[in-house]
């Protein structure tokens, strides 16, 4: 087939031409990181008041999933590559003490890592793609916008730890790194169609 045919059969919202960057990855994509090749889930939007970020599930072959956060603020990117992890392993009562005091420990411990707390956030999470109405309702995806409260916690090793209260009992916690986008290669577009 000569490049003409070729190139008459594309689809138009092919990217075949784009410049493929973390910014523009969409669920399929497939990027390599850490000697691993990792497929894109589905991608969120968060909103800290007006502040944007962009978050997309990585998953790996062989089961491992992974969070990078995008950020951008007067030109500087901020990026974090993070993995759930269980509350319970922290070694601090943290839902218990949000619940009493409002607020969580200053230092939290995991893994043998102490971790300091850096900064508190509100916000509001929806799927990427979904219409961005606010209202709380279900979308087309059947997905809530999700308001959350988010406490930042870094190591003097350079680690971060973030702990997310989304309704009055439901918490979750994130372990990680910062990381650069030159530790990110090979992204590759998903399947046509």
């Amino acid at each position: 087939m000569g490049i003409k045919k070729w190139l008459a059969n594309r689809k138009e919202d092919d990217t075949a031409f784009e410049e493929l960057t973390l910014s523009s990855m969409k669920p399929g994509f497939l990027v390599d990181y850490d000697l691993k090749t990792w497929e894109v889930g589905d991608c969120y939007i968060y909103d800290y008041d007006g502040d944007m970020a962009r978050e997309c599930e990585l998953r790996s072959g062989d089961g491992d999933v992974r969070f990078l956060e995008r950020a951008e603020d007067e030109g500087r990117v901020d990026m974090t590559l993070t993995r759930r992890i269980s509350l319970k392993d922290v070694k601090e009562d943290v839902a218990g003490t949000i619940l009493d005091q409002q607020d969580p420990p200053e230092v939290l411990s995991f893994e043998e890592v102490q971790y300091q707390a850096e900064e508190s956030s509100t916000g509001t999470r929806r799927k990427e793609g979904d219409p961005g109405d606010d209202d709380g309702e279900a979308d087309r995806d059947g997905e809530a916008d999700r308001d959350f409260v988010s406490w930042t916690y870094e190591s003097e090793g350079g680690r971060v730890l973030f702990v997310v209260q989304s309704g009055e009992r439901d918490f979750a916690a994130y372990e990680g790194a910062r990381v650069e986008e030159y530790q990110f290669t090979d992204i590759l577009p998903g399947p046509v169609g």
